[in-house]
């Protein structure tokens, strides 16, 4: 991949992976090892974590379809080698974001999950996981992601608290 050409989106949007699409790899070796270099890339590069969990849920039973969309991102990795985590100094203040992508997975209908929390302008936590049960609804989905970015939310601040680190309201 060295060769490739870099791009702009870690995936092509739109695009499900299923288990049941492409023919198995011979060897899925290589596509673990890839897969998992990409899954120790994500404790620096968050943009890429939906991607790579995408990639993660096929690791038993790889095929030719889900190794071919596992190389736009390494290309995207190639055209974004000066992004990564950035700390300044800012306002002790949590902030959280979420979102989920309802019925993410057409082979068990479950939503991924995803969000990120701020202390000021410095992003601290984040995940991209496949929710445990089937929504029924976008809503029932989001409210799910909500729940676990107020928990992780939660967590820090206790976490905080009992360093004496006081935080912004």
């Amino acid at each position: 991949m060295e060769g490739a050409k870099p791009a702009s989106i870690p995936c092509a949007s739109g695009g499900k992976l299923s288990r049941f699409d492409g023919d198995p790899l011979a060897d899925p070796t290589d596509y673990r090892h890839m897969v998992g270099a990409l899954q120790y890339c994500t404790h620096t590069r968050p943009d890429i974590a939906y991607s790579v969990n995408q990639l993660c849920q096929f690791l038993h039973a790889p095929t030719t379809l889900h190794l071919t969309a596992a190389k736009p991102v390494l290309r995207y990795l190639k055209g974004t080698t000066t992004y990564g985590l950035h700390y300044t100094k800012g306002s002790l203040q949590l902030n959280g974001y979420c979102d989920s992508d309802w019925i993410g997975s057409p082979d068990d209908r479950k939503s991924t999950t995803g969000y990120g929390v701020y202390l000021g302008p410095c992003l601290i936590s984040w995940a991209a996981k496949k929710q445990a049960v089937v929504a029924k609804s976008s809503t029932e989905a989001e409210y799910r992601s909500m729940a676990l970015a107020v928990a992780e939310m939660y967590w820090l601040r206790m976490f905080f608290k009992e360093l004496t680190i006081p935080l912004v309201n």
